[in-house]
This record gives structure tokens, sequence and C-alpha cells, in this order.
């Protein structure tokens, strides 16, 4: 799936097969025009007065608190871009809106969205290319108002694929605890605790900001996740201790031998017959087979984090290299460039007997 431009006439198609349509303007001027403005419409809250019913842009601005004039102009550029429907001197909800874009929704991409307006920060793509100046201490710039939009937004995006992550995954029988590296939002051990009910786990991040008093209130399977905050590069990791380690989109964020050492640490704190379970989005090992989106987070991680997506064969090389035994990988079927990769320590697995410095990576 890529973003393109897209003929409504046949004129327009003739004119885009042959040529002679100007598409860098439609990548450029017209992507960002479009992205800057669902972002606009997020943060102000048009989509939740939207879903309230029909309202004319006076109703509208008086709901959002916004000046009546710019409210105007945006409620006409989203008309324009399919997000709203004009009827009757009023504004209502498109399909597409209604679908996605309202607070209520169970699937709602607000938070998600709100992400990415935070992520336009560490977008300077030209003075990464230029000097290879990167954000690589991208999360120790960020401010608490930030983390939270960070943890929403994350738990947005790990929200659409939550349910198909814990029903391809088998936990053993008899495990008991998870450990969730990185995941503060605890989207994933939250899911997982629903479904397994003598599961406990532990969430570990570098803040803790997003809903955690409402995890713990709202039910039985919230109140068995335990959050903590910690660097998950140099935290100890005893041995033995956990049946499962998650890993849900962390290694874009570290260079190799930092993933290499994480995965051995992950590898040595599993029990016999624990599980590691990676969830990334990864670039194929070809560049012929690259898509679009793979291609754009490949650079953007590049300039926020100095470091990339990675292939599925480098993510399975560091399991092999912890001794992990690996399972076939699979495809997210809503976010086709996300893999799932489980690799599981059998009853053979041996200590190599890691010194201290192996052990923080």
């Amino acid at each position: 799936m890529r973003l393109a431009a897209l003929p409504q006439t046949f004129t327009e198609w003739m004119a885009l097969i042959t040529g002679m349509v100007p598409t860098p303007l439609m990548d450029t001027l017209v992507a960002l025009l479009l992205a800057k403005t669902v972002m606009a419409a997020t943060a102000v809250g048009v989509f939740d007065a939207l879903e309230r019913g029909p309202l004319t842009a006076s109703e509208a601005a008086k709901w959002c608190r916004t000046d009546l004039g710019a409210t105007e102009k945006l409620l006409r550029a989203l008309c324009a871009c399919k997000y709203l429907k004009y009827v009757g001197n009023r504004f209502e909800l498109a399909p597409v809106s209604r679908r996605w874009m309202t607070r209520e929704w169970p699937d709602s991409l607000q938070s998600g969205i709100m992400h990415c307006n935070l992520d336009l920060r560490f977008m300077n793509f030209e003075e990464y290319v230029r000097l290879g100046r990167t954000h690589n201490l991208f999360h120790a710039d960020l401010r608490p108002d930030d983390w939270r939009i960070y943890h929403q937004g994350q738990a947005s995006h790990a929200a659409q694929i939550v349910d198909e992550v814990i029903g391809r995954v088998s936990l053993p029988p008899h495990a008991s605890d998870l450990l969730d590296l990185g995941g503060a939002h605890g989207m994933y051990s939250v899911g997982f605790c629903r479904r397994y009910r003598n599961l406990r786990a532990r969430v570990v991040d570098l803040t803790i900001s997003c809903g955690v008093a409402e995890l713990k209130a709202a039910s039985d399977s919230h109140s068995r996740v335990e959050f903590q905050v910690g660097d998950i590069r140099t935290i100890d990791l005893p041995p033995d201790s956990t049946d499962v380690v998650l890993l849900a989109n962390v290694v874009h964020h570290f260079d190799e031998p930092t993933n290499r050492c994480l995965i051995q640490r992950a590898a040595r704190a599993l029990r016999a017959d624990g599980l590691l379970i990676v969830i990334e989005a990864v670039r194929p090992l070809s560049l012929e087979r690259i898509d679009q989106l793979e291609g754009l987070l490949d650079l953007y991680f590049g300039a926020a984090s100095g470091t990339g997506l990675w292939t599925i064969e480098d993510i399975q090389d560091w399991n092999r290299s912890a001794g992990l035994v690996l399972l076939p990988h699979e495809t997210m079927r809503r976010m086709p460039c996300c893999k799932l990769q489980v690799a599981r320590k059998d009853a053979s697995w041996t200590d190599r007997a890691l010194s201290q410095e192996d052990l923080t990576c």
C-alpha cells in the first residue's frame, strides 16, 4: 500500500499514465498540507465535536473554542479531502472519520495522529542526510507532555494488532510471568493477562505516563500488570526469572550490538520452554522488494534514533546467536510491514557465562 496521486476523471487518468502530472508536488506539497490539516483537526477536537451530530461552522467553532473564520477554512479543507461531508449547511463526519477519527470508537487513531504530530519534531531529514546528525537521544528530548502523547500514540498503534498478536502466540501452559521491555502503554501485557488468567506482567520503560491508574483499576487482568521505570539496556534481568519476554517496536531504536546484547540477556532471563516475542516493523533484505512505508520509516528512524529498520533476517540472527529456537515468523494483516517473530528457549539451552560487560548493553 502506498500514498499516490489518484485520478478522478478520464483526462486526469490519461495525464497521469503519460507522465504529464507533476506527481512530486502531490507527494510533497499536497501530502504535507493534508497531514497538517488532519493533525490540526484532531488537536482542536473537530472530529469529537461532529461525533455528536452535524454542526454549522459556527457551532463547531463554539464547541472547539476556535476562531470562526479559521475553523471554516479547516472544515472546507476536510470536506475537500473527504474527511467531512457538507449537507444542508452543516458539516458531518464522512465514513472514514466516523470509523477511525472519533475518540469513542474502539479503533480510534486520534492518539496515533497526535503521535505523528510529535514525530514531526524529529524529521530533520536534510540535516541527517547532509551531516549524518541524528536525534539519537530521541527519548531524552521528550518532555512529560510529550511522553504522554508518545505512549498514547504507541498504544493506538498497538490496538490495531494486539488481538491478532495474542491470537497467534500460544504461551506455555505453565506461564506465570511476562516481562514487557519498552512497552509503557501496557497494551500487549494487559491483553495477554486477559487471555491467561494465571499470568502476571511487568512493563519496563524509561517513563510511565499513559493511564497507569486507569489500567490498574479497570479489571483483574489490568491489576496483574506492574509498571517499572528503568532502562531496558541496563536493568537487571536475573536468570530463569520469566516465562515470556516481549519486545514490541523496540529494536529499531538500537544499533546492532545493543540489540544482540539485549536479546542475549532476554534469553538468559527466560525459563525453560519460555518465549521471546519480537514485534517490529522491518525492511526487506532486497532493495527491489521495499515498499513505500518501509523505506520512509527506515529514513525516519535513522533521523530520529540513528539506526532504522532492521530486516527479519537480522532479528532471527540475534535469536539464533542467543541460542533460541526460531518459530516461523508471521506478517500482521492490518500492518503488513510489521512482523511477529517468536523464539523458544528449549531445555538444551546452555548459559554462555556472560561477563558483567555482556550483561549491560
